[in-house]
């Protein structure tokens, strides 16, 4: 190689280490750019698509003749949570029946204090002393009663398998003397 040659490649070289240097710090220049500042809009609060869903339900009332239950379907507004469709569930059973062949199966003066579901699927009703005070006497009576919570809850909501009746927050052994209300209990639809 040419004393000439070498000076064209080592001007080469520097050439390249030229270019490539000016590549690099180019491409770590920071750009900036005027932007607008984004302003926070108010909004309204967000209200969850399912919340105003109208859901239709079963209710279980006994038939005029006291030897079976009917369901009655009616129109409700959904919850949030299944927790809350069990709330307004149980609300329109205390109201009674609309078609006037059937009887209601809660007390009047009847009212739902809460009502939670664990994880195991067991919902806990809390009514107050109307529940157990205003029944009417009998074993058909109380067993109607029961049964109409539990069946309205179960065939409903797919999440509770089972129901435990409490009074004013507490277990109670019995409603009317006749049905163990100390446990649970699974929905029974023929007696």
């Amino acid at each position: 190689m040419t004393m000439r040659q070498m000076k064209i490649v080592a001007a080469l070289i520097a050439l390249l280490v030229g270019i490539v240097g000016a590549i690099a710090l180019w491409g770590n220049k920071s750009i900036t750019m005027n932007s607008t500042t984004v302003q926070p809009v108010a909004s309204e609060p967000m209200k969850p698509p399912f919340e105003s869903e109208r859901k239709s339900v079963a209710l279980f009332f006994v038939t005029r003749d006291g030897n079976s239950f009917h369901e009655e379907t009616r129109e409700i507004e959904g919850g949030v949570t299944t927790t809350e469709d069990a709330k307004r569930i149980l609300i329109e059973l205390t109201k009674g029946p609309e078609r006037g062949d059937l009887l209601p199966t809660i007390p009047q003066g009847t009212q739902l204090l809460n009502l939670f579901i664990d994880s195991s699927g067991t919902a806990y009703v809390d009514f107050n002393r109307g529940l157990r005070d205003g029944l009417k006497r009998g074993a058909r009576g109380e067993l109607y009663t029961i049964f109409s919570i539990v069946n309205t809850l179960a065939s409903n909501l797919v999440r509770i398998t089972r129901v435990q009746i409490l009074v004013e927050g507490a277990e109670i052994p019995t409603l009317g003397g006749h049905i163990d209300t100390r446990m649970a209990l699974p929905p029974q639809y023929v007696f």
